[in-house]
């Protein structure tokens, strides 16, 4: 092969991507399981967005949760056209015969890495944020007014955009592909090739720099803290609810007692007048509904945290172990083995997107009814009185009587 210059001295390399990535485990995933995900995806989270569109969902919490659904959405639609065209039509057969196209070459990193890495973090950052704002309402309703508004969610959620663009545009500058026509003088015939070559970016800061800083800064910024935070919030979120049931409950266990503890009064023979007064007590301990729903909202957040956080842990184990093969070049495991696993993570990143559609409405009263009253035309009361489903009411506060729920 006639190469161009930058490949003798290191400038530049061959992108041929099957001899870099295992065929018999990307046709098969890349090619079949990924269009079907992405497929239900787009169903699911196109019908979450319109959903959570309504003007009766448009909360704090429900912004966050759109702008996550429309990040994993994006995270997948990307990276489709390139595994339809390569994996799922056989377009590397084309690719071994004639070589890669001048657009596929040129598209190829921005769709099957850049632009996938951009969503997904958006997407984990957002639930970072779900997490921190669930965490304010339960157990810091003081802060409410100030950093859990529409407001404050819309600012957020464009700075998590910004900052995942930036994070990755690096990358976007650090290199760029080539398409040439060269010469292959073993069969006498010229050859289409993509090289992928160093800009002025690296040569000037040393291409082992520039991998480490790069690759550090995504697993700290995009894997290791997220996660740990999540982990965190969660936590503390069960446990507040855990707490705020058993309050609830020893509540109700020292009404019991009371109750029937008393001796009973000239009164009882007065049902009209007793009946009142025995409601009390059970009014005193009732849970309040809007704490209710306050609860049942988070429950259904600590699920979806939860969901994330089982595909995105091993996900993020992958690309560590992937970081400290590049930067000490040295493989922790065996080099095939490791680009298996980097296919298992990619597919793991997306395949949770699909079940989030089921949480919502297996757990949200609000979305059931909002899907209800888009299907039947019918405006429910319930979606008007319980509207804001992020009411600010700490849970591990217990209320003893009605004048106080009325309060708060």
């Amino acid at each position: 092969m006639d190469h161009p210059p930058c490949v003798y001295n290191r400038s530049c390399r061959i992108v041929s991507i099957p001899s870099q990535v295992p065929m018999h485990w990307a046709i098969p995933l890349y090619g079949y399981v990924m269009p079907v995900i992405v497929m239900l995806t787009l169903a699911t989270n196109s019908f979450i967005v319109i959903v959570l569109s309504h003007k009766y969902l448009r909360t704090p919490t429900n912004y966050v949760l759109l702008a996550m659904a429309v990040s994993e959405l994006l995270t997948g639609l990307c990276v489709m056209p390139w595994f339809m065209y390569y994996f799922t039509l056989s377009g590397f057969e084309a690719d071994i015969k004639y070589g890669l196209s001048s657009f596929w070459c040129n598209a190829v990193p921005y769709m099957a890495a850049v632009l996938p890495s951009i969503f997904h973090t958006t997407a984990i950052w957002l639930t970072v944020y779900l997490a921190i704002q669930r965490y304010i309402y339960i157990c810091v309703p003081t802060l409410v007014r100030r950093f859990c508004t529409i407001h404050r969610s819309k600012q957020v959620i464009f700075l998590i955009c910004i900052a995942a663009v930036l994070m990755y545009i690096p990358d976007v500058l650090a290199f760029e592909n080539l398409s040439l026509d060269v010469m292959d003088y073993r069969k006498n015939a010229t050859r289409r090739m993509c090289y992928r070559r160093q800009t002025w970016l690296p040569r000037a800061m040393g291409l082992d720099l520039f991998y480490n800083l790069t690759f550090c800064a995504q697993t700290v910024f995009v894997h290791l803290i997220p996660c740990a935070m999540l982990v965190v919030f969660t936590w503390k979120l069960v446990r507040a609810i855990q707490l705020a049931d058993k309050r609830h409950a020893s509540l109700l266990s020292k009404s019991a007692r009371r109750k029937f503890s008393e001796p009973p009064s000239s009164e009882s023979l007065m049902p009209e007048r007793n009946y009142s007064k025995n409601m009390k007590p059970r009014e005193s301990v009732s849970e309040p509904k809007r704490a209710q729903g306050l609860k049942q909202n988070t429950r259904m957040l600590i699920v979806v945290i939860v969901l994330f956080l089982v595909t995105e842990i091993p996900a993020a184990l992958i690309f560590i172990i992937h970081v400290l093969s590049v930067s000490l070049k040295s493989y922790v495991i065996n080099y095939q083995l490791l680009n298996v696993l980097l296919i298992v993570r990619n597919v793991l990143i997306v395949i949770s997107y699909p079940f989030r559609f089921a949480i919502y409405c297996g757990m949200s009263q609000q979305f059931r009814d909002v899907v209800r009253q888009m299907f039947t035309g019918k405006l429910l009361p319930r979606i008007v009185h319980d509207k804001d489903n992020s009411t600010t009411m700490a849970l591990v506060q217990t209320t003893t009587d009605r004048e106080s729920d009325e309060k708060r």
